[in-house]
């Protein structure tokens, strides 16, 4: 293998992971999504201007899941003798390892996003007063229905159009994660039974299926909320662990490549140009040594493995589901009292986003950091201790 003793050592690393399958470089890089999520919602939330790439905060959502089909299959693959995929209990394991990482904190945000939700509203509507492209419905803000509150403690709510995108939060992409999860298990075993590209085959003809045949359903969502508009990013995440498991990567580069590069056929955007690049690059990121030209970039993308696990790198990494779930509680207001001053709407765009930067980005830092110890840490070691007194319970 091209990357040896220098790489392992990375991987296998005990200071900068949390075991032998833990890829310390996977943090950074999600950390930088969150900050590329807040630092485009900040452009918008300030009447920023279209900056190519800044302005694109859903690709980050779709690094966001190209990263989470990854680690799933990555982890799932490792953890196979120990916990086969066609075991209910492997099942039982995942789900309830997905709940107590994402519940624990969402819970208490969304309580508070919904408490304080009409006075967002507030703040956004004086937003796009001053800019009217940047306006989103009002009741996003104001739905403080028991039926609303139901449907998102429950993460049904991206299965419905009306509630998908009916909170302050930025949690339709919540929503559709929790989606991917509850079939994950079943994608698996389709990969293991039928092969990857059987499997993956049948799944993109479903997608496709449901998007011509359901079109009015799918485009009722305000967001791409639904599983079967987004599943595609996660299928390729999964082909990169998949691809890094097997002796050759180029057979799943291939198989990523046309996958995105069919969804530019249905999306003729630059966004859907760069989620090709997006794609190749997260593959040679993963590169074992196998793709073309590895020879010629394996120096760069060991510095750039090294950089993404640097201390502030992982800080970010623990931070990033905080700071992605929080930061428009924060950067909401402070928008909308800036919006109120016609000396700070008469600044450059650029001036605009630096002032409220300069404020929401420290602070969603520190709420995050906060957050990541007094909740999701002790979330997920909850999560442990229920698997444990469950595990005797639980059939194979």
């Amino acid at each position: 293998m091209l990357f040896t003793k220098r790489e392992r050592a990375m991987e296998n690393s005990a200071a900068l992971g949390s075991g032998p399958n833990h890829l310390p470089w996977l943090d950074g890089l999600r950390g930088l999504a969150a900050l590329w999520v807040l630092l485009s919602h900040l452009l918008i939330l300030t009447g920023g201007h279209y900056i190519p790439l800044l302005s694109w905060g859903d690709l980050a959502v779709d690094l966001f899941m190209l990263l989470s089909g990854f680690l799933m299959a990555h982890n799932y693959i490792a953890r196979q003798h120990k916990e086969p995929w066609q075991s209910s209990r492997t099942t039982y394991q995942f789900w309830l390892r997905r709940f107590f990482r994402i519940a624990p904190l969402y819970y208490p945000v969304l309580l508070v996003a919904l408490t304080v939700g009409p006075e967002l509203g507030h703040f956004r509507h004086e937003i796009a007063q001053v800019w009217p492209s940047t306006g989103t419905a009002p009741s996003r803000y104001s739905d403080q229905g028991i039926d609303n509150a139901l449907m998102h403690f429950s993460f049904l709510f991206s299965f419905v159009p009306h509630y998908a995108f009916r909170t302050a939060l930025p949690d339709w992409s919540i929503g559709l994660e929790m989606q991917f999860y509850l079939f994950f298990p079943l994608i698996m075993v389709a990969f293991a039974r039928l092969s990857p590209v059987i499997a993956t085959g049948l799944l993109v003809g479903l997608c496709l299926f449901i998007r011509m045949f359901f079109r009015d359903f799918i485009n009722a969502f305000p967001m791409p909320a639904f599983l079967s508009i987004k599943l595609y990013v996660f299928l390729i995440g999964i082909w990169v662990a998949h691809a890094r498991a097997e002796r050759s990567m180029l057979p799943g580069l291939l198989v990523g490549i046309m996958l995105a590069m069919c969804w530019l056929l249905l999306e003729r955007s630059p966004v859907a140009v760069a989620r090709i690049l997006l794609v190749a690059g997260m593959f040679y990121l993963m590169n074992n040594g196998t793709l073309p030209a590895s020879k010629a970039v394996a120096s760069m993308t060991i510095r750039l493995r090294q950089a993404l696990s640097c201390r502030l790198a992982m800080f970010m990494g623990e931070t990033s589901y905080s700071v992605y779930l929080t930061h428009l509680l924060i950067a909401i207001p402070l928008a909308g009292l800036c919006a109120r001053h016609a000396s700070f709407v008469g600044l450059h765009f650029a001036v605009r986003l630096g002032i409220v930067a300069i404020v929401v980005i420290p602070a969603s830092y520190a709420l995050g950091w906060m957050l990541y110890n007094l909740v999701e840490k002790p979330g997920i070691q909850l999560g442990r201790q229920v698997m444990a007194r469950l595990g005797s319970r639980l059939t194979a």
